[in-house]
């Protein structure tokens, strides 16, 4: 094999290792969600909304979603984003306790190419 043979190999190989975690990527709107008193539901919990938002071409699955605190549940509309897809997830905290320690989050694990997002609440003041 020549020199350009060589060459053109080379790149063929950097294509396809650097191209292939490229086409999966997850977006998150908002990352951070600012929230007040008034706008806890009739439990007094702050219920916060993220989108997941999948801008590749394949589908992005997610491994777990981990609240730093135990004060803070989660739920999400589905462990898989298909491509131009979104899913939703939402945290929920008491006001008190989101009050007292002024912001909370979750990591969410995934297979796109960041491979751990945070999203996070944090208590504003009216």
């Amino acid at each position: 094999m020549n020199l350009l043979g060589k060459i053109y190999l080379f790149m063929i190989l950097i294509w396809f290792a650097s191209g292939s975690s490229n086409s999966k990527e997850l977006l998150v709107e908002p990352k951070v969600k600012l929230v007040i008193e008034k706008d806890k539901n009739e439990l007094g919990e702050i219920v916060a909304e993220f989108q997941l938002i999948n801008s590749g071409a394949e589908p992005i699955n997610i491994f777990s979603v981990s609240p730093h605190c135990s004060c803070t549940d989660y739920t999400i509309s589905s462990l898989k984003v298909n491509s131009d897809k979104s899913e939703t997830l939402s945290l929920t905290v008491p006001w008190d306790q989101l009050k007292t320690l002024g912001e909370v989050y979750a990591v969410i694990k995934t297979d796109s190419k960041q491979k751990f997002l945070k999203v996070s609440v944090k208590a504003g003041s009216e």
